[in-house]
């Protein structure tokens, strides 16, 4: 983006900009909320929900590092003669207070991510990433990858083939690496470890083959990663763990090699999280969001060699995250066919205080459902950004990388694999010969002959095939002809 437009659109943004002065500042332990603590509960139930004002439309959220604030995202749905559909759907984003249960609204955004003491608040609009400080848009960045690092007070970020440490007094040049490894977006994907220490690059080609490496962000100096049938990648949350995954198998790597693998049959489920310290995984089975109300799932905790514990969390979808002192976690709660609500539970709590589906919140929510004509649910907790036209075949969701993608209806697996331009899929076959396919994915969660039900998580978002970036290109078909999967 030129250095002009970039101008313009500051100018532009600092007028609409509600104020955060306080937002990164308020105590932890001023927060209250609708449940007690509970003397000798584990820490990883997270069972009560905290009762907030309704926030509806949500898609993602990030916590303050005080564990006090949610910057979240929701969708603004607006009419347009642009699209087939007469409507559009935008990010928009803003920040929850948790003590207060109010919230700001700072405009059109999305991705929002807190430095590391709360001072700063990045996010992207209109290809730009903008920070903010005290309810004031301090400058307009133009990185070349979307992955982006606070260190401290310090972001990371991408231009080009050059890593650059951007701080309010200064944005210098860290390192560069080869032109032969110069990350091209959105062929190729950058990331950082949570400590900045590290960054993976992975390069996809058409073919369903990706080269994988690990680089340190000083030198820029990189090295093959060496992997069997990777097909995903992801850094914990803190310091320089990073997650490999196969079809087939889990693997911890730390910095200085493996430090444990295992087949993905070990668990009891092929959906993965971390540990509030980001030092352990979590894999277990996330039950299907429809009917609508929230259900607890078991989650194993592994550490790399050995399985040292269990978690209890909600069928929550979105981001799935931890707050930082770990005694929130949040999420988004399907609550019709195409919307759905930020919800937060309070963690450290008894299990005997599941709630189920009886209570008069979830009926109301499983009354909308069935209420409406239609069965697809939306596939993924994201925005429409394209639609079934003459020259596209299906409905394009974007999210973030690595959200978790459902079963649209109940049905059996039919396909999982490699598909040209489309690139790894996961496609069901309903009844009435309806199939539903989801394209792009990063990772399959299920396997052909398997049997899902509607909502029940199948694939994560990638950047497979042909992409501009993370999203789902969500097809539907009738007896092997293509429909619309918004009117299923």
């Amino acid at each position: 983006m030129r250095r002009g437009l970039l101008r313009r659109l500051l100018a532009a943004l600092i007028l609409g900009v509600f104020s955060l002065a306080t937002l990164a500042t308020t105590a932890a332990a001023e927060q209250t909320d609708d449940v007690a603590d509970i003397g000798g509960a584990d820490p990883l139930s997270c069972t009560q929900h905290v009762a907030l004002p309704a926030i509806g439309q949500a898609l993602e959220e990030r916590w303050s590092p005080d564990s006090s604030h949610l910057a979240y995202t929701h969708i603004l749905t607006s009419r347009t003669s642009d699209t087939v559909t007469g409507f559009q759907e935008d990010p928009l984003l803003s920040v929850l207070d948790l003590g207060t249960g109010s919230s700001s609204a700072l405009g059109p955004g999305k991705d929002p991510t807190w430095s590391d003491t709360g001072t700063y608040l990045s996010y992207w609009h209109r290809g730009a990433l903008l920070i903010v400080k005290s309810g004031r848009i301090l400058t307009a960045l133009d990185p070349s990858q979307p992955a982006t690092r606070w260190e401290g007070d310090q972001l990371l970020y991408w231009s080009d083939n050059e890593i650059h440490a951007w701080t309010e007094s200064a944005d210098v040049v860290v390192s560069t690496v080869s032109d032969d490894h110069t990350p091209v977006y959105p062929r190729d994907v950058a990331d950082f470890s949570a400590d900045g220490v590290l960054f993976s690059l992975t390069r996809y080609s058409m073919d369903g083959t990706a080269e994988r490496y690990v680089g340190v962000v000083k030198t820029g100096q990189l090295a093959p990663l060496a992997t069997s049938g990777t097909t995903y990648t992801e850094w914990s949350p803190t310091g320089e763990t990073l997650l490999v995954r196969s079809d087939d198998t889990v693997e911890l790597r730390g910095p200085n090699g493996a430090d444990g693998v295992a087949p993905l049959s070990a668990f009891p489920g092929t959906v993965h999280g971390w540990t509030p310290d980001g030092r352990d995984l979590l894999m277990g089975k996330v039950s299907p969001t429809v009917p609508a109300g929230t259900v607890f799932d078991r989650f194993v905790v592994w550490n790399g060699k050995d399985l040292v514990g269990t978690a209890t969390l909600p069928n929550v979808l979105g981001s799935r995250t931890f707050s930082p002192d770990g005694r929130y976690f949040a999420g988004v709660m399907r609550n019709g066919l195409y919307e759905t609500a930020l919800e937060v539970y309070r963690c450290g709590t008894r299990p005997a205080h599941v709630a189920s589906r009886a209570d008069p919140v979830a009926r109301a929510y499983q009354a909308r459902i069935e209420g409406d004509p239609r069965r697809f649910v939306r596939p993924v907790i994201g925005y429409f950004t394209q639609f079934l036209t003459a020259t596209h075949s299906g409905i394009d969701v974007a999210a973030p990388f690595g959200s978790l993608i459902t079963a649209a209806d109940d049905g059996i697996v039919d396909w999982v694999g490699w598909r040209p331009v489309g690139g790894r899929a996961v496609c069901v076959l309903h009844a009435g010969g309806l199939e539903s396919c989801d394209y792009h994915v990063s990772l399959a969660l299920v396997k052909v002959g398997q049997h899902v039900a509607r909502g029940e998580p199948v694939a994560a978002i990638g950047m497979t095939g042909a992409t501009t970036g993370p999203h789902v290109h969500w097809e539907a078909k009738l007896d092997g002809v293509i429909v619309d999967p918004l009117g299923r």
